[in-house]
């Protein structure tokens, strides 16, 4: 294996500890609800969902759910509780985004756009249904890189198969393995 790619490897994991280096601008979100699947969405530091009770009260579990999830990547307008509403819902909303917290398979990242402050440089990733992508110079040459691979780890549990994979340079397990 390169000796530069296990550098960015060793990276990678320190860069996980530290959520604070991303900056989520933009992400969708295919959230399975208790009965039904909804779509959030982050988009210029505001939430929407797709469920009734967003759309009636301007809040709902899946979006506190993600404010918690997500927080120190998120700003600190995308980090605002919702509109003040009647207790007894407001009691029900946080007992079922409690209990989603501990259920982090229900929620399927589908896009994202975020900015990730690197040692050096900031750098802008992007997950589509293609895969990733990142504008830093490693990753056009190996097709991964520390930033992308800090937010795998990160975002594991909540990343569809094909967003967990690593890029298409051939890497050896054991080393990979090795440095986690």
């Amino acid at each position: 294996m390169h000796s530069d790619l296990i550098g960015k490897i060793e990276k990678a994991r320190r860069y996980a500890e530290e959520p604070e280096r991303i900056a989520l601008d933009e992400i969708t979100v295919r959230f399975h609800g208790g009965n039904n699947d909804h779509i959030v969405r982050l988009a210029n530091h505001r939430w929407m969902c797709d469920c009734e009770v967003f759309h009636l009260r301007g809040v709902c579990a899946h979006i506190m759910t993600l404010q918690k999830v997500l927080a120190p990547m998120l700003s600190a307008e995308a980090r605002e509780p919702g509109p003040v509403i009647i207790h007894s819902e407001l009691i029900s909303m946080i007992e079922k985004s409690r209990r989603y917290m501990h259920e982090l398979d229900r929620i399927e990242i589908q896009t994202l756009r975020a900015r990730f402050r690197g040692n050096n440089n900031d750098h802008i990733l992007t997950l589509t249904d293609v895969g990733w992508s990142c504008d830093c110079a490693t990753f056009r040459v190996w097709n991964t890189c520390a930033h992308v691979m800090a937010l795998q780890r990160i975002l594991a549990p909540m990343l569809p198969a094909h967003a967990r994979e690593p890029g298409t340079v051939s890497v050896e397990e054991h080393l990979v393995s090795a440095l986690s």
